[in-house]
């Protein structure tokens, strides 16, 4: 039995690059609710979370990577990739595989044969009351993209689960210990050493070596290990890319075009003395394309793999979140303080006192149970010689992890100087790709500093957070901060540029007139709310049933 489906439906399409171009005159716009194919569904989008990722599509446009629209304004996307869903139509072909009332929450990184369709970039989104979801959803490289909803979870927590998600996959990054197998590598020096493959390297039986820079002694040594001819070259290459890098001894005029020619996922060693040296690094690929630097001193090139490959906290280290108070920051700093093999001492940092007395706050209980070191501050109401001072004194010998979430590249590198030995940067603030900035080569290869960075999440990792809410080993209402329904969506956005609440907002598509509203005064819609929120004054699925009988149409 179909669901009443009405004819037409609010939606916030994107015809352009900018603000201006989001909606028209500030508002959504009236469309009719699509048809949908044998093969396809047609859902309700219950919830959809609002990120600042949105607002980096709404500012690129067309430019976006993920968009696949050539011309917006003739071919308009619907952003919103944080969505809450319930099946109302089933396509013939599907009949008996879902059925109309499931509730689901969408995996938004679809691939399908490798290629990229994400769900509110080249899929119309969550920003429209209704949405069509086709193959690509329903059959892709994962097999189907939806996850199934317990009936107690609201759908206003359920669009918190894609943001926790991305969150906890940036701790599950698995970068290579290993040369690639059969994999592309380029080495290149800048003097006349005997260098030698290692066995990790030769047990990796490359495809092709490129050389460029060695002694005849070494490139003959080299061929012999690996068993290819290796190609040389007496530039640089441009336009290819390698899986494994080597850069031995190698001037930065080399060294750092060198570096960027690096495939998906790709190791660049620094392999010799590199001592009193910085070079400028791409910054942003670390974030969007996983590359990985490490170095060793020496001539063996393998000696470097293998050497502090983490990506989880170092249990009882010390660790440093500059913007940890921030919406997606605030759930690292939750995960920080709440994981019994996390942390022994915390700084938060954030240009936000309001921010930082909320995460204080929420997080006190916790805190004193773990008994954690645990300081916050803004740094805007200190002096450059005072937070420096700060920072060494809460560290003296450096920070094992620093958990970056600002998108600003000096601040950046200049958070990297504090780290200690074996320290890692984990660079979760999507800064763009061709964003470059200067990083100290003596500390990856004399002290191990290791940068790393996610962008999104796979299903699995999906799956995992949502299992985590179900069993209670994650409470992800804690980051709601503000709700609101489809007409104040826009408002919404303008609140996540001026960070205007301290966590996430949640927009409903299917209330248009709810005012957007801090959580801290739900109690102003509705006479009853108060009495539907937990003991700790959090929203509820009874909380959510009010609203919905208030403001849902």
């Amino acid at each position: 039995m179909e669901k009443s489906i009405p004819e037409k439906m609010l939606a916030w399409p994107l015809f352009g690059a900018g603000m201006e171009n989001f909606g028209v005159n500030d508002q959504p716009c009236e469309i009719p609710v699509p048809s949908i194919k044998a093969d396809e569904l047609l859902v309700r989008i219950d919830a959809i979370g609002l990120c600042f990722s949105d607002v980096k599509l709404i500012r690129a446009g067309e430019e976006h990577p993920r968009v696949i629209s050539k011309d917006l304004k003739k071919d308009p996307i619907i952003p919103g990739h944080e969505a809450v869903m319930t099946v109302v139509k089933v396509g013939d072909a599907l009949t008996g595989k879902f059925e109309v009332g499931q509730r689901y929450i969408i995996q938004a990184d679809i691939y399908v044969n490798g290629k990229g369709f994400a769900y509110g970039y080249a899929i119309n989104g969550g920003m429209e009351q209704y949405s069509v979801l086709d193959q690509r959803v329903l059959n892709g490289d994962e097999g189907c993209y939806l996850l199934p909803l317990p009936d107690d979870m609201p759908s206003g927590v359920a669009a918190l689960l894609e943001p926790w998600t991305c969150v906890q996959a940036s701790y599950m990054i698995e970068n290579r210990t290993a040369p690639k197998k059969g994999g592309r590598v380029l080495i290149a020096a800048g003097d006349r050493q005997l260098y030698t493959a290692g066995r990790a390297l030769v047990e990796a039986h490359p495809s092709s070596v490129v050389g460029f820079g060695l002694s005849p002694e070494a490139v003959t040594k080299l061929n012999g290990e690996l068993g290819v001819e290796m190609a040389l070259v007496d530039e640089i290459p441009s336009g290819v890319e390698f899986d494994d890098i080597f850069l031995c001894n190698l001037p930065n005029e080399f060294a750092e075009p060198a570096a960027k020619l690096g495939s998906r996922g790709a190791v660049t060693s620094f392999i010799g003395d590199y001592t009193g040296r910085n070079g400028m690094f791409d910054v942003g690929r670390i974030h969007y394309e996983g590359f990985f630097y490490q170095g060793a001193r020496g001539t063996e090139l393998s000696a470097a793999y293998n050497r502090n490959v983490r990506s989880t906290m170092k249990p009882g280290g010390v660790c440093w979140l500059p913007g940890g108070a921030g919406a997606m920051g605030q759930m690292h700093t939750q995960l920080a303080v709440e994981n019994k093999n996390g942390p022994r001492k915390i700084l938060v940092t954030d240009m936000d006192s309001a921010r930082i007395a909320n995460v204080e706050k929420q997080l006190a209980d916790t805190i004193a149970d773990r008994g954690i070191e645990f300081k916050a501050v803004n740094p805007s109401n200190l002096s450059a010689e005072e937070f420096d001072r700060l920072l060494r004194e809460f560290a003296p010998e450096g920070f094992d992890d620093i958990i970056m979430l600002v998108p600003v590249v000096p601040v950046l590198c200049q958070a990297a100087g504090y780290l200690g030995k074996d320290g890692l940067m984990n660079i979760f603030a999507g800064i763009p790709a061709g964003k470059e900035g200067a990083l100290s080569v003596e500390g990856i290869v004399n002290d191990g500093h290791r940068f790393i960075g996610s962008s999104g999440s796979r299903t699995e990792h999906l799956r995992h957070t949502l299992l985590l809410a179900e069993k209670g080993a994650l409470k992800p209402v804690t980051a709601l901060a503000a709700i609101g329904g489809m007409k104040s969506l826009k408002k919404g956005l303008e609140a996540v540029i001026a960070a205007k609440f301290p966590g996430k907002t949640v927009i409903f598509p299917n209330c248009p007139d709810m005012p957007l509203t801090p959580v801290s005064e739900l109690t102003k819609l509705s006479d009853k709310i108060a009495g539907t929120l937990d003991c700790a004054g959090y929203y509820t699925m009874a909380t959510e049933d009010e609203l919905n009988a208030k403001f849902g149409k």
